[in-house]
């Protein structure tokens, strides 16, 4: 099976009506409502309509489906023997069936830190999503590349560098703890020693031309600042293929700005470099781009096109997914509107920008310690897993928690809420699994048989393996909203429906031998589904708890 139950039952619909397409419904396996348009068009009675397309797919297609009309809409009932042949294929292949899609390339900016800065709370959404999108696109069979963008060449470092210089700090003495006390002193200083700022901003402007040793002081801090990131997001079970960030791609700056100049794009306003992005149909301002300040130093903007032209250059990438906070998403229309104006990708390569809402403590806004500070993110997992005594149930009631939620929302980080082992939480799914592997340990070994599957059919067994085809679909749902809650959903809805189906059937003591391999085939189906969806999420699963 190369393809999903939906993808088939299209692929043999639009032959009778090229225009229908199916959706997921409670009252059926699938729904189509093509009656309704067509019906409009040709000033019929939609229930006639959907009554003949019914018909025509019976004649032609009932081993796949039945098909029935009701009210205008057209019901899909799946036949038994499809889902035998897809409950086998997932047990056996250890994969999902989704559909074929042409692979490509895609490169995904995520996880972004600043060097010099401990990683809180704030930086959890971004690896979690991220990794997680990475994987389901990998699921399709595209090429992924993963750049954990960092932030080592703005004025955090001339802050830091700034510090370490005036009280005479080797830099090669500087700990992380250390670093944990530089920056927010600082960054707090700089708002009220304009003299400070000034020097911080003077080393930020010199480093950006490599001048040392404010150079080789920066390296020497990313170092010892990408050791720390890189063992935060190994704990969240996040990878990448490049560790680049800002200073990665510095040398690229004077070619790109040669790119802009050559196109007459660039524009001088009180001493600083500038591109006018705005177009007569925006609907609001949009301000320019400022490519670099009065004193030559660059911005963000400067060196993330640069990124972007790097990376085109030596990836040539089908699309490019970034992902941070929301309220950057002006700075990444900024950006995109220069690359496209300046063709640094050509018109095929898609850019997108994906903003994420804030996770919030239970009084609705950001969520932080009691005093008032930013919840450092190793405290946040320290917490966490210490709550449920395993760092694995952990990680899942941390990702699980954020990952339910859809992407572009703010939400509410509620401890507990996260950790029990009821209701949408990663806990309630890992235990599912550790049910089913009490359940085998107490049955003993067993061959996985669908066979007897229509001889036994209950409803309760229909649904979970309909819960494997939604999960399935669900796969489809995130490429296109690019979202993972659809998927945590079916995660869920599958485990819940197996729990249904346990509750009702007390399988290690079923006396009817053939029907008990039946039932121990279906837990397996299920947990071989689950461990997919969640492998997919970047959710490590426990045999034991």
């Amino acid at each position: 099976m190369t393809m999903n139950i939906k993808q088939l039952l299209e692929q043999h619909l639009q032959q009778i009506e090229p225009t229908a397409t199916l959706s997921i419904s409670e009252k059926a396996d699938f729904q189509c409502n093509t009656a309704f348009s067509l019906a409009k068009q040709q000033h019929q009675n939609p229930a006639v309509i959907a009554g003949h397309i019914a018909e025509q797919w019976n004649q032609r297609a009932s081993d796949l489906a039945t098909a029935t009309s009701v009210g205008g809409f057209i019901n899909f009932t799946i036949t038994d023997e499809q889902l035998k042949t897809l409950a086998e294929f997932v047990t056996e292949k250890h994969v999902l069936p989704l559909p074929q899609q042409t692979p490509r390339t895609i490169f995904f900016d995520y996880g972004g830190a600043n060097i010099a800065k401990e990683l809180h709370i704030g930086h959890l959404r971004s690896p979690i999503i991220g990794e997680a999108l990475k994987r389901t696109f990998q699921a399709f069979g595209h090429r992924t590349i993963a750049g954990a963008y960092l932030g080592d060449w703005g004025l955090q470092m001339g802050l830091v560098i700034a510090s370490i210089i005036e009280q005479g700090i080797d830099v090669h003495d500087v700990t992380l703890s250390m670093l944990g006390e530089i920056y927010p002193a600082a960054s707090k200083r700089k708002n009220v020693d304009p003299k400070f700022y000034e020097r911080a901003a003077t080393i930020t402007a010199k480093l950006q031309n490599f001048e040392e040793p404010y150079y080789e002081m920066c390296q020497v801090l990313r170092k010892l600042s990408v050791t720390q990131v890189q063992k935060n997001y190994q704990k969240l079970n996040c990878t990448f293929d490049l560790y680049d960030g800002e200073s990665t791609y510095q040398p690229n700056v004077k070619k790109v700005i040669e790119i802009l100049q050559d196109k007459k794009m660039l524009e001088k306003s009180q001493g600083a470099l500038i591109v006018n992005v705005a177009q007569p149909d925006d609907q609001k301002p949009m301000p320019p781009v400022i490519i670099k300040k009065q004193n030559g130093g660059d911005l963000y903007a400067t060196s993330d096109i640069s990124a972007i032209y790097t990376r085109m250059q030596e990836y040539h990438p089908d699309q490019f997914i970034y992902l941070t906070d929301a309220r950057q998403a002006l700075h990444f229309e900024q950006i995109f509107r220069v690359a496209r104006m300046a063709d640094l990708v050509p018109p095929t390569t898609t850019l997108t920008h994906i903003g994420y809402g804030t996770i919030n403590g239970k009084d609705g806004k950001p969520f932080k310690t009691r005093d008032g500070g930013t919840i450092k993110l190793e405290d946040i997992l320290d917490t966490v897993a210490g709550a449920t005594t395993e760092f694995a149930v952990g990680l899942a009631a941390i990702k699980f928690a954020d990952l339910i939620n859809q992407v572009h929302k703010d939400y509410i980080f509620d401890l507990q809420k996260c950790i029990s082992f009821e209701g949408k939480t990663g806990p309630y799914i890992l235990y599912t699994i550790v049910r089913i592997n009490a359940i085998f340990a107490k049955a003993g070994k067993f061959q996985c048989n669908f066979n007897n599957l229509s001889k036994y059919m209950t409803p309760a067994i229909r649904k979970v393996i309909m819960d494997v085809v939604k999960l399935t679909e669900a796969y489809n749902v995130v490429v296109n909203t690019l979202s993972l809650n659809a998927l945590a959903d079916a995660i869920y809805n599958l485990a819940n429906s197996f729990t249904t189906f346990y509750t009702e059937q007390n399988i290690i003591h079923e006396t009817d031998l053939v029907k008990k391999e039946l039932c121990l085939s279906i837990a397996q189906l299920t947990k071989t589904a689950l461990k997919i969806g969640l492998h997919t999420l970047a959710i490590d699963t426990v045999e034991k708890m």
